[in-house]
């Protein structure tokens, strides 16, 4: 097993233990119903497993072959999806997480697919809404509000 074959499990290993040590203020059953830690608990738990299997298979020598890197064309374009989620996380506190999100839609697709603009802006405004009419209407979640609000 070469290192760079286990860096995306050895990687995993280490976000869910990020998750786990960042929610350990919060309660995982609460009376009746799962608490604010039970789906990151269980989604690190799986993440754990699969990474151990992972590592399991590359050290056993079973794995599929050498790992599938992108080119060049396509190192640009995962560098300009992050970049895009790291605007979009800086600018979540200063204009809420509604618009954020309505800026990075058409940057990731637009920008970072090359998508066609009308589907693009369709996608968009259905993600937007959904996750207004979802997240903040139905479900009562607290959406990170614009910072001059």
């Amino acid at each position: 097993m070469r290192f760079l074959q286990a860096v995306p499990a050895i990687f995993m290993i280490c976000l869910a233990a990020g998750v786990m040590l960042g929610t350990t203020g919060l309660r995982f059953w609460d009376g009746f119903t799962p608490g604010a830690r039970f789906f990151p608990g269980w989604l690190a738990g799986a993440a754990v497993i699969l990474s151990l299997a992972l590592l399991l298979t590359q050290w056993r020598g079973t794995d599929a072959g050498a790992p599938d890197l992108p080119d060049a064309r396509g190192t640009r374009r995962v560098l300009a999806a992050m970049a895009g989620l790291v605007v979009m996380a800086l600018l979540v506190p200063t204009l809420g997480m509604v618009p954020a999100a309505a800026l990075f839609m058409p940057f990731l697709l637009l920008v970072v697919l090359r998508a066609a603009l009308l589907p693009s802006l369709m996608t968009t405004v259905i993600v937007v809404v959904g996750i207004e009419g979802v997240f903040a209407r139905w479900l009562g979640v607290p959406l990170p509000a614009p910072f001059f609000q």
